[in-house]
């Protein structure tokens, strides 16, 4: 079984990107999270919608305390959140630098323990020669096990 028959096609965040840019592109494949590709044309971070929203637009403290906070929480007041200002960043100082990746070789097995590993539901299919072939997400699994045996 080869994985890239499970994985999306989705573009690959570059340096210099957007914020608007990058999140146009997930929007497009549905998927949080893009692999960023560096200017020598290696992977090495991937680029997060949540990991982005969550440096810019929550304070660190209420990270901390989140399951203490009620459903009105008007007495903490913050800044408002700049739309324009984000979307117009950059992303590179928003890259995580860990990427889960797998080679579209690897058994099915082999990708649910990576993923298990990394404590998330994505992993990056890329080959030996570095080439991008799509995210493998365990909703892209479901979606092709189902697809596969489907009566």
């Amino acid at each position: 079984m080869n994985l890239i028959e499970f994985a999306v096609p989705t573009a690959a965040a570059f340096p210099g990107m957007t914020v608007r840019e990058l999140f146009t592109e997930c929007v497009k494949a549905n998927s949080a999270v893009l692999p960023f590709r560096a200017a020598n044309g290696k992977f090495t971070g991937r680029a997060s919608i949540r990991h982005i929203l969550g440096e810019v637009c929550i304070p660190e403290a209420m990270i901390e305390h989140a399951r203490l906070l009620g459903d009105t929480i008007t007495a903490l007041q913050f800044p408002p959140i700049r739309e324009k200002e984000l979307l117009d960043m950059t992303i590179d100082e928003f890259i995580i630098k860990d990427i889960p990746t797998i080679t579209p070789a690897s058994p099915m097995a082999k990708a649910l323990a990576v993923m298990q590993c990394y404590n998330t539901s994505y992993l990056f299919v890329i080959d030996r020669e570095h080439n991008y072939h799509g995210t493998l997400s365990t909703v892209s699994l479901a979606r092709r096990l189902l697809d596969r045996n489907s009566p």
